[in-house]
């Protein structure tokens, strides 16, 4: 698990767009399961304490939002990307700017 080298790879152009599609789906799909997970404790939450539960909920779940997927992402795209191309970014990425 190569996070860094997924980043890499989301930004690469030689990666196709479909490719970093997949896995942000992947990215999102994980994230909206844990979140249909979390609503029991969320609702308890916001009903122990309503303003700094919603506040809060709702802040928690917007940077979910974003860096979920993201994070995901960056970690199912090796998979998803052909081993040809890894291992050369992977050698670039080694060797430096």
């Amino acid at each position: 698990m190569d996070i860094p080298l997924g980043y890499a790879l989301l930004r690469d152009r030689r990666v196709s767009l479909r490719a970093k599609l997949m896995a942000l789906g992947i990215g999102a799909a994980v994230v909206g399961g844990v979140e249909v997970l979390q609503i029991p404790l969320e609702g308890v939450l916001a009903f122990i304490l309503p303003v700094a539960g919603i506040a809060g909920d709702l802040a928690v779940d917007g940077a979910e939002a974003i860096l979920g997927p993201l994070l995901v992402a960056t970690v199912v795209l090796p998979y998803l990307t052909p081993a040809a191309l890894v291992r050369q970014i992977r050698a670039e990425r080694a060797s430096g700017p």
